[in-house]
């Protein structure tokens, strides 16, 4: 039985796919689920959208006696697609957003301890990183309108600060849902920052924080002198079990703490030191947790 005039069921059904990831990808865009960069890439990877159209075609043509070669084509193109946006979704280092990452100098010239500022209006993710990199930032590739990150370095009095800002100069395209940030872990940092955290502290050394906006803090040991962490928003913080944790303000804390002067501490706080400190500020209650 011959196939209908309009085409193969098979080979209509994929070009339907190719149909659907087009408009999924021009809806992710428009919608903001999809960073800008989206576009550049896709473009940037025409190549492999030509190989794919070379590809299809000559299949066609050398099987153009058999019905299912007409799907060649569009299956062809399908998987050029969906390979296109895999690449970008994983950060493939040879798309022109990869541009937009940024890898400080080596570790040699953190101080002791070094401060960091970084306030955007998105996603603030925050980690340990390489030991040999002072920093890194790579852009979360999502839509939003946080531009490329820029840092600038100063040093006062012998120490360093590291200023995490959007470049006023980026491109358009090149808007993200935020930044996610890496840290060296051999030296103790004071930080300073602002947005929707998701922040693994586990890994570093910390001499001091001002948190403010709201997300995820997990806290590993405290120093040995301690260390004192302000909060300002809707954060859980997540402390190991046993922790010498003081609370000053107000923060839903674990059962079997205690109640204190102006707050709460863990049964395994000190009286002074070796503890961390978070002290609460604004309206909107911490939430502390042991996990």
């Amino acid at each position: 039985m011959r196939a209908s005039r309009g085409g193969h069921p098979f080979a209509v059904a994929v070009w339907m796919l190719c149909g659907a990831v087009v408009v999924a990808s021009v809806a992710g865009v428009v919608g903001g689920i999809l960073s800008r960069s989206f576009v550049v890439d896709m473009a940037a990877m025409w190549p492999l959208v030509a190989a794919a159209v070379l590809i299809g075609l000559s299949g066609r043509w050398l099987g153009r006696r058999r019905a299912r070669s007409q799907a060649l084509l569009p299956l062809a193109l399908f998987t050029a697609l969906v390979l296109g946006a895999s690449l970008h979704l994983g950060g493939w280092d040879r798309l022109p957003s990869a541009s937009a990452r940024l890898t400080g100098p080596e570790d040699g010239i953190l101080s002791q301890p070094t401060e960091l500022v970084a306030q955007v209006v998105g996603d603030l993710e925050l980690a340990a990183g390489e030991p040999s990199v002072a920093y890194s930032v790579r852009p979360i590739l999502r839509g939003g309108l946080v531009g490329a990150p820029r840092a600038t370095e100063t040093v006062t009095d012998g120490s360093l600060s590291v200023r995490i800002e959007a470049a006023p100069d980026a491109p358009a395209w090149y808007q993200f849902a935020g930044w996610s940030i890496s840290l060296s872990p051999r030296v103790p940092w004071r930080l300073v920052l602002n947005g929707s955290m998701d922040a693994d502290l586990t890994g570093l050394p910390l001499s001091s924080g001002a948190l403010a906006g709201s997300g995820s803090v997990r806290l590993g040991e405290p120093p040995e002198g301690g260390a004192g962490l302000i909060l300002a928003g809707d954060f859980v913080v997540t402390v190991p079990p046993g922790a010498a944790v003081v609370v000053d303000g107000e923060a839903v804390v674990p059962s079997g703490w205690e109640a204190a002067e102006g707050g709460s501490r863990s049964p395994a706080a000190p009286g002074d030191g070796g503890a961390w400190r978070l002290t609460i500020q604004g309206d909107v209650p911490v939430t502390i947790r042991e996990g």
